[in-house]
């Protein structure tokens, strides 16, 4: 099927990308896509719309097809920026209640049983902050260590948090410390329900969502789910299918999810809703949930099936493609991201610079349905020739 209007409903994870940050990273990907299938994309502002949305129109003209492109993003950084506003000590303390949390209940050995390179990814944070505070308790107990008078914890004691403090910041900050324990605030939040704004966000987004679609005249809908942003993509289509399914009839309807952290949440014992609000998408909908997941992204379930490590039996099994970023990316830009797990985790964002099966400018911008992208050409490049031009053997 060719398309020649798309809406693209964009979930993004955790992250402090506002719209307008949002706009700047798609369009460097689309800047790659346009140098690698020979087009031209032009782009309107970026519209800030209600409960932390924003839209933007683009048009990607190639040599011989042109797709216009409704792109709408749907984020939380808004309500992140709370979290990173915290004193550091509510930070930390946070934090640590959410590793406790995950290891209590028992979520930390599903992680294992399912990838233990998130299991790498969850301990990372914890592990680092367990060394400052015993970095900071040595200095404490300096005295007693020495032999010297208890009065010596006057001088310790302020300098062990002082230390610790310092720490917390570098190399902290050089390592996302502080982040990466927001991170796990937030997710307890979205389990507990502790967070106001993160519950009514998940109504919002549903709303908007089905507004979105019952406007649309596009020939296919495109639900991208970045990481955590998996997440609420599945809670609102769950919504809108036990409010308006019908909507989903209007035109072919796919879950882009890539590189998913939505087990990292769905694994928790309280998080029953996830799980039914899963079950409603692949067993109730008419949605294509297409996957992609790459080996050297620790930050989310390679290698895991949504569907069976949750013992639902889908209508449609999920369409899971594995990937590796070298195929993908330039070689300088892969050598970049190695080493550092947040850009690795990115580079599912960023616009292929090699022809493969793995392109999201082509994904959102291309002339093919997502549908036959991930079905009749798995594992291929998409079938242009080398100008960019529609392959005649396509049909229309």
């Amino acid at each position: 099927m060719t398309v020649k209007k798309r809406l693209v409903l964009n979930f993004t994870g955790y992250e402090g990308h506002h719209p307008n940050a949002v706009r700047g990273r798609h369009m460097q990907a689309v800047a790659d896509f346009d140098r690698l299938w020979h087009a031209h994309t032009q782009a309107t502002p970026m519209v800030a719309e209600d409960a932390g949305c924003g839209a933007m129109r683009l048009t990607t003209q190639g040599a011989d097809w042109q797709t216009q492109i409704e792109f709408c993003q749907f984020g939380t950084a808004d309500i992140f920026d709370d979290y990173a506003k915290r004193p550091t000590l509510t930070r930390l303390l946070t934090g640590l209640r959410a590793f406790l949390d995950i290891l209590l209940t028992g979520t930390l050995w599903r992680y294992a049983r399912t990838s233990w390179r998130f299991v790498v990814f969850f301990l990372w944070p914890f592990g680092l902050t367990l060394a400052i505070i015993g970095m900071a308790t040595l200095v404490a107990a300096n005295p007693v260590i020495m032999g010297l008078s208890t009065l010596h914890l006057i001088w310790s004691l302020p300098l062990a948090v002082a230390i610790g403090a310092i720490l917390m910041r570098w190399p902290g900050k050089k390592f996302f410390l502080s982040y990466l324990l927001d991170d796990w605030s937030a997710a307890y939040d979205r389990v507990h329900g502790g967070n106001p704004k993160l519950n009514a966000r998940r109504k919002e987004f549903a709303a908007i969502l089905g507004q979105k679609i019952h406007d649309s005249d596009a020939d296919e809908v495109v639900i991208v789910g970045h990481s955590l942003g998996t997440v609420p993509a599945v809670e609102a289509i769950a919504q809108i299918r036990r409010e308006t399914p019908e909507l989903f009839e209007k035109q072919p309807v796919t879950l882009l999810s890539l590189g998913s952290c939505l087990l990292m949440l769905a694994f928790h014992p309280k998080a029953k809703s996830l799980r039914e609000d899963i079950r409603t998408v692949l067993q109730e909908t008419p949605v294509l949930w297409a996957e992609f997941q790459a080996l050297t992204d620790i930050i989310h379930f390679y290698g895991s099936d949504p569907a069976l490590v949750l013992a639902i039996t889908p209508a449609k099994p999920p369409v899971i493609s594995r990937i590796r970023f070298k195929n993908v990316h330039s070689e300088s830009r892969y050598k970049r991201a190695k080493g550092n797990f947040f850009k690795m985790h990115l580079l599912f964002l960023k616009g292929a610079q090699k022809r493969n099966a793995y392109d999201i400018g082509m994904f959102l911008h291309g002339p093919f349905a997502l549908g036959d992208l991930v079905t009749a050409y798995k594992g291929k490049a998409a079938p242009l020739d080398e100008e960019g031009r529609l392959n005649k053997a396509v049909g229309q």
